[in-house]
């Protein structure tokens, strides 16, 4: 009798990363209805991960994005996409989309995928984006409203997976994610310390 073994793919291994991005933002104003204003325009900033490693501490984003602006109740809805440079060129995707009152947008941060040691990434995180200044003006030539602002985001707990590497691998200077047995405690005492980033 002839033996055959096939050698499965390694499961991605979860981990997690507390990160933190000053960012600026500049677009236009569009006044879209007689209650609303539509901020078109992009983020950009540095983003840092808490224990100062990984692959995307350092790493520069831009984020095409959109905001509404509702006047009567003074709350906000926005969404986005982001293109994030790693110091090694690798790049990450994401997707956005969060609501809230002006100075404050709490959402959701989802990876979709990523290039080089980032291909395939996926993951997601709750993110607070706060803005500190802004200010408008109106541009000479166009005759439209432009819109400047600066502010912090914040992601408390990012998970995410690679298939085939490990969250010990340095990729978000995180140790994988712990694990329960189903009742909320961890499953051993190797749960990973990088839990706490959520903090």
């Amino acid at each position: 009798m002839i033996l055959c073994s096939l050698a499965l793919p390694a499961a991605a291994e979860v981990g997690t990363a507390k990160i933190m991005a000053p960012w600026e933002a500049n677009g236009q104003i569009f006044q879209v209805a007689v209650d609303k204003l539509q901020f078109i325009g992009t983020f950009e900033g540095i983003m840092y991960i808490e224990h100062g490693d990984g692959l995307l501490d350092t790493a520069i984003f831009t984020c095409p994005s959109t905001q509404i602006i509702y006047v009567l109740n003074n709350t906000i809805s926005a969404q986005g996409y982001c293109a994030i440079e790693s110091p090694s060129g690798d790049y990450v995707f994401a997707e956005y989309a969060c609501e809230g009152q002006p100075g404050v947008c709490k959402g959701t941060f989802t990876l979709t995928g990523g290039t080089g040691k980032l291909t395939g990434i996926t993951g997601q995180s709750q993110m607070v984006v706060r803005t500190a200044l802004s200010g408008t003006s109106k541009d000479e030539v166009t005759g439209g409203t432009v819109s400047a602002a600066k502010g912090l985001a914040v992601w408390p707990e990012m998970r995410f997976e690679v298939p085939g590497l490990s969250a010990r691998a340095g990729l978000f200077g995180a140790a994988p994610a712990a694990s329960t047995d189903g009742s909320g405690a961890p499953a051993g005492e190797g749960a990973a310390p990088g839990g706490d980033g959520a903090q």
